[in-house]
Order: C-alpha cells, then sequence, then structure tokens
C-alpha cells in the first residue's frame, strides 16, 4: 500500500467514524457505500442494492454486475434441501391445494403461520371453513406433513417467480422511499482528521476496509497521490449536512402484495426454507452435494449476511477544507479536475443535480464544496444483518 492509499485508509475511516456518530448510526451494522450512487428511478434498481450479498467490510462500491446475489444464493439452497416425501396432505385436498398454496402466500395469510404446525392448522382450518368446507377433514395430521414440506413450497415459490420472468422483487418500492424520503430527518456534523478517530475494529465488519479512492479521483490514480498525501498530512476539515436522512427497510417478497406495483410481482422467498437449512448442517436436511451448509453459512460461506435497510441522504451541503498551501500549477490540475467531483462524493457536476466547486486562498488552502438539493436523493450505505440474527 503506497503512503497515498494509506492516507485514504486512513480518512476513509475517519470519515465512516465520523458518520456514524453524527447521523446517528449504529457500527454494529452500518455499511459506507464509497463513491456516489444517486437513487435510481425504478423499484428494480432498490432491489438490485438490497439483493446483493454485502462484503465483510465497513465500506463498499457497489456492482450490479456482482456475482453474489442473495436470491442466487437463496435458489441454490432450496434446491438442495431434502422435501419431505408424504404428500398425504395434498392428495387429500385435490383441486383445492393450489388454492390453498395461493392463500398462504397472500396479505391475508397470518404472518406466524410457520412459527408452528399448531399455527398452520389453526390457519387452515379458518381458511377452510370460508374456501372449502369440504376440506376441513385435511386438517388435523395431515397439516403436519405440509408443515414439513416446507421445502416443496418454496421451490415452487421460486419456480412460480421464475417463469414469470419478472426479476425477484422486496417488498419496498421507489415510492416508499419518495414518500418517506420528504418527512426524513435533517442531520449535520463535522468532522477534524487531526482528532477524529480512526478505528474500526469495534464495527460489524472487525476493521475489515475495501475500496479506496484518493481525494481528486475516483479510480484512485497515481497521478493524483502528492496531491492526496500533501491535503491529508496536513488535515482536513469536512462539514456536513444533509436535508433528509432515511432508513429504508427492506426483505425479499414474501407474500402477494396489494401495492399497485409489488402485485404484479411473484413472491419468491420462503423464511421457513432458509430458517430449516440454516438451523441443521448435517444430511438429514441438506442432499449430499454443493451447496452445503459450510458453503452457504461457514466462515468462508456466501450467505453470511443480509442487506436489511438503505441510507438515503438529500439535499447535501459539504464543505472540505485542506491546511496545505497549493502552487499555482497544482490549484490548475485540482481545480480541473473539479468536474468529476471529489472525495467523498465523486459526482460530475450536474449529475443528479449535483455541483463541485473548488476555491484557493491567497495563501494556496482549498477549499471545496459539494451540493445537491433536494430531490436528489443518494445512496449513503446499507444496515447488514448477519444470518444468525435473521434466521437464528
Amino acid at each position: 500500500m503506497s503512503q497515498a492509499q494509506a492516507a485514504m485508509q486512513t480518512l476513509t475511516q475517519q470519515w465512516y467514524n465520523a458518520l456514524v456518530t453524527g447521523l446517528s448510526l449504529s457500527p454494529n451494522n452500518f455499511q459506507l457505500y464509497q463513491g456516489t450512487q444517486p437513487v435510481g428511478p425504478t423499484s428494480d434498481w432498490l432491489w438490485k442494492i438490497f439483493d446483493a450479498v454485502p462484503p465483510k467490510s465497513v465500506n463498499n462500491s457497489y456492482d450490479p454486475s456482482q456475482s453474489n446475489n442473495f436470491s442466487q444464493d437463496y435458489q441454490a439452497v432450496i434446491a438442495n434441501l431434502k422435501p419431505l416425501s408424504d404428500n398425504s396432505f395434498q392428495n387429500c385436498m385435490g383441486d383445492y391445494y393450489t388454492n390453498w398454496l395461493n392463500y398462504i402466500q397472500s396479505p391475508k395469510c397470518p404472518s406466524n403461520i410457520f412459527d408452528s404446525p399448531d399455527a398452520m392448522q389453526s390457519a387452515f382450518k379458518k381458511w377452510a371453513m370460508i374456501y372449502a368446507p369440504s376440506q376441513m377433514g385435511c386438517s388435523a395430521s395431515l397439516i403436519q406433513s405440509f408443515y414439513n414440506d416446507i421445502v416443496t413450497i418454496a421451490n415452487t415459490m421460486f419456480a412460480s417467480a421464475q417463469a414469470a420472468g419478472k426479476g425477484y422483487a422486496y417488498n419496498t418500492t421507489i415510492s416508499d422511499l419518495n414518500n418517506a424520503i420528504q418527512s426524513a430527518p435533517a442531520k449535520s456534523f463535522t468532522m477534524d482528521s487531526k482528532t477524529q478517530s480512526s478505528d474500526v475494529s469495534h464495527t460489524w465488519a472487525s476493521g475489515s476496509t475495501s475500496v479506496f479512492f484518493d481525494l481528486f479521483d475516483f479510480g484512485g490514480g497515481a497521478s493524483y497521490d502528492n496531491l492526496t498525501e500533501e491535503a491529508t498530512s496536513a488535515g482536513i476539515n469536512i462539514s456536513a449536512s444533509f436535508k433528509h436522512v432515511l432508513t429504508l427497510p427492506g426483505a425479499p417478497l414474501a407474500k402477494t402484495s396489494t401495492d399497485p406495483i409489488l402485485s404484479q410481482y411473484t413472491p419468491w422467498y420462503n423464511s421457513a426454507a432458509l430458517s430449516r437449512a440454516y438451523g441443521t448442517k448435517d444430511n438429514t436436511v441438506w442432499k449430499n452435494g454443493l451447496p452445503s451448509w459450510d458453503t452457504t453459512f461457514g466462515p468462508n460461506g456466501n450467505l453470511q449476511r443480509s442487506a436489511t435497510s438503505l441510507i438515503i441522504v438529500d439535499g447535501i451541503d459539504i464543505t472540505m477544507t485542506s491546511a496545505t498551501s497549493y502552487s499555482s500549477s497544482d490549484q490548475q490540475v485540482i481545480t480541473a479536475r473539479a468536474s468529476t467531483g471529489f472525495w467523498p462524493f465523486f459526482s460530475a457536476s450536474g449529475s443528479g443535480g449535483s455541483s463541485t466547486s473548488v476555491s484557493f486562498s491567497d495563501s494556496g488552502q482549498m477549499t471545496v464544496k459539494i451540493t445537491s438539493p433536494a430531490g436528489n436523493p443518494q445512496l449513503l450505505g446499507v444496515l447488514v444483518s448477519a444470518m444468525s440474527e435473521i434466521l437464528g
């Protein structure tokens, strides 16, 4: 790691800690999005962020083409679980079996239906009394076989969503974001790199960090290393203000929704099936072969955690000053770079309503102003939950 890279690692860790404190976030689950990411115009944009499995790092740069996605990992898991061979309940239900499957995926179905056989039996009796009174006898002991056959239910749900060909929705939409952001509170804070702690060992990622850029280049180009070293060694002060800071929760679509957008998408996720996979490591639940419990949930597994909320900010006003004095030639280089943005929000001027300007005092000290008016929300980060918290 070069001196410039080391300096930016420290500065990024300081920025992370300042954000956590200033925006009342928690180091136990916050992951900083590195760079800039204006909110997309569609719900599908949100769902792709939620679906990306976060790496173990306090910061990350979202890549829509990344290979590790929750929906793909989930499909692989449920396909490698052992279903129950007893189909006595299905045989008893006959033509009503499909109606029952549709019901348990609908908003009318009790949320606790998979908590226990008793909860499922109670829900079944209430449903059958109205929609299938002739099948009331399929309750009692037979409902236990259906409860145990959650693997078949999960694979049926996913196959239905796959056949629909619309993708894998999450239970929040861009309309939810746009409505909620308007009433989200304002937050502001300051950071002095001479005094701000860079210790991130106390975070959920245990100090793991990645994706570092220099102050002046999104790609971290070596041509700006000297300028970055000068700025960071002299000290950087940041004053940050956000008109709105929103925590937007989201989860895989598990039930048919009445929302005008979500109602067009087929539910694909069954938490009970994934909980069964998580709760038993051996081949009484898992088939032989891959994926296995270890390759999924183990120390090097691909599904150790999930993004459960997005942190969205709107109305951005950031002023960054450096105590170093730049020469006139360096000032020209830095000024020319202003059109494509500066750390910590790289954004070309005019993109998403943003504006970046740089000025210098008579002694050559730099001041950078990054602004984006309300109405141009950006992704600041995600909240990460371990599978032990979600499924345990």
